[in-house]
């Protein structure tokens, strides 16, 4: 790949990460602040509150995808006239679905004690935050095109920077909030609040970026609808399956289960989500290279990205899970308490099982999205996303919350295993053997003394968790030197002369 080309995906990345990891932070030390604040059974129902409004986020039909794809597509071009019809037509069609997202806040608001098992006393407060809830998301979904602006331009630096006011503002008001006494309708304010804010920022900065942009609040041409929606459909087809593989556990558990046993899968769930949003961070980087590559023809270009992206998305991902598998337990215990340990422990072993696969493949769902082949991804997803709900639903019945992570767990390794080798190797020229074998293999070998080494790690006490992350960095060495050792030729080739230049530079 282009030197400068490399340089610029990394950047991107390395915000990415920034912003990913502040907000990882936040959620980590402030889950057991309102957990412990709550109690399981508030905590189980703010869950609850949102999933259930999550869903209203599916209104979205993919459109946000299709605004990044067109807008960067216009701006690289030159085409000013085209990037203004599609962010005008995006924000005319996401008006109209906000005014029945609000409608839908209320019906949700209304029905909701009754679907899941909510404890009488919180039954009012539930309806009033789930109002609130859908409130903020109708705000954020319908300014969410500036947003996409910003990263069609690959600004992912102010993307992140407005990121991280949001989380300030609310941080700062739910921890007011709660030690003043106050519940979840308080949360849910301050949720909406942050949103109110940040948006306003989006707004200002993709206006200062993108001058050209002209939005026109009308109806838009039928032709610019049906181009934004053959792109977007698909992408919507996919976000319904996310919806229905993260969401969807939480609301088959508080139906059948209770709103407590909610909080127990939801803290086991939640390292994965942090999980996925540090290889998300680093994969979503890709989409725009994938489409400059293919838009050039640069086939080579493009192979090496799905080789060095994969590889990269697996070091990075590979250490997390073995740690959260190996000692995930013990992590539980430290971070939310004991009692927590067994049940939110072994949903975590279960989920994490598929996504060693899932973030090995995340490299070429970027790529599928940025060649605008993501068709049959989108379709194999959905049906994960329903075979995934349909299966918590009967196996919840006989194993409890361990049930609803297996129905997750199963057709998500039928998915990565079987159909993602096979159609990336369509899209860059390699076959499906060469991607398990030359790109996953090397690198999940290269996790197998870090296995050994995190066990070894395990017969030490730990009482805290600053001993916990002393432990697992000094077992990281373990698997990066067994990284090196396995791509030595690599490493003596490139990163050895670099290195090299990098202290005689310095030295002068």
């Amino acid at each position: 790949m282009p030197q400068l080309r490399v340089r610029h995906i990394a950047r991107n990345v390395l915000f990415n990460w920034l912003g990913t990891l502040a907000n990882m932070a936040v959620g980590f030390f402030f889950a057991p602040f309102i957990l412990h604040r709550l109690g399981d059974a508030a905590y189980g129902v703010w869950v609850l509150a949102i999933s259930v409004v999550g869903y209203l986020g599916l209104m979205d039909l993919g459109l946000q995808s299709s605004v990044l794809r067109f807008v960067s597509k216009g701006h690289t071009t030159g085409d000013h006239e085209g990037s203004s019809e599609a962010i005008s037509a995006a924000l005319w069609v996401r008006l109209q679905i906000g005014a029945v997202c609000l409608v839908l806040s209320v019906g949700l608001a209304a029905i909701f004690p009754l679907w899941f098992k909510v404890p009488p006393a919180l039954a009012s407060d539930a309806r009033k935050a789930i109002l609130l809830i859908g409130l903020t998301t109708v705000i954020g979904m319908t300014f969410g095109v500036a947003s996409a602006v910003l990263s069609a331009l690959n600004r992912y630096d102010l993307q992140n920077y407005v990121g991280l006011t949001q989380t300030a503002i609310r941080v700062m008001g739910v921890v007011y909030a709660l030690r003043t006494g106050h519940g979840i309708i308080s949360i849910a304010f301050c949720e909406l609040i942050a949103i109110i804010v940040s948006s306003a920022l989006l707004l200002y900065t993709a206006h200062r970026l993108y001058p050209e942009l002209r939005v026109k609040l009308q109806k838009p041409k039928r032709e610019t609808l049906r181009k934004l929606w053959v792109y977007s459909s698909y992408a919507f087809l996919t976000t319904i399956a996310v919806q229905l593989v993260y969401q969807a556990d939480n609301l088959v558990v508080g139906a059948f289960v209770s709103a407590t046993a909610v909080t127990y899968y939801a803290i086991g769930n939640s390292l994965c989500r942090y999980a996925s949003q540090i290889v998300g961070s680093i994969g979503g980087s890709f989409v725009p290279a994938a489409s400059t590559y293919e838009a050039a023809g640069d086939t080579a270009g493009l192979l090496a990205l799905f080789r060095n992206g994969t590889r990269a998305t697996i070091m990075v991902s590979l250490p997390i899970l073995i740690t959260l598998v190996v000692r995930g337990r013990t992590f539980i215990s430290l971070w939310m308490g004991p009692q927590y340990a067994q049940s939110s422990g072994t949903v975590l072993i279960i989920l994490c099982t598929a996504l060693f696969f899932s973030f090995a493949n995340r490299t070429a769902a970027s790529i599928a999205y940025g060649v605008e082949k993501h068709k049959a991804s989108a379709l194999w997803a959905i049906s994960e996303g329903v075979t995934n709900l349909i299966l918590s639903v009967v196996l919840v019945r006989w194993y409890g919350i361990y049930g609803v992570a297996l129905g997750t767990m199963i057709p998500s390794l039928i998915v990565h295993v079987v159909f993602w080798p096979r159609y990336i190797s369509k899209l860059v020229g390699l076959s499906a053997f060469e991607v398990i074998w030359n790109v996953w293999a090397p690198m999940f070998l290269a996790g197998v003394p870090f296995v050994i080494a995190s066990y070894a790690m395990a017969a030490f006490p730990v009482h805290n968790l600053t001993i916990f992350f002393i432990q697992v960095l000094a077992t990281l060495p373990v698997y990066f030197l067994a990284v090196a050792f396995i791509f030595r030729g690599y490493v003596r080739q490139q990163v050895v002369p670099r290195i090299r230049s990098l202290l005689f530079t310095s030295a002068h």
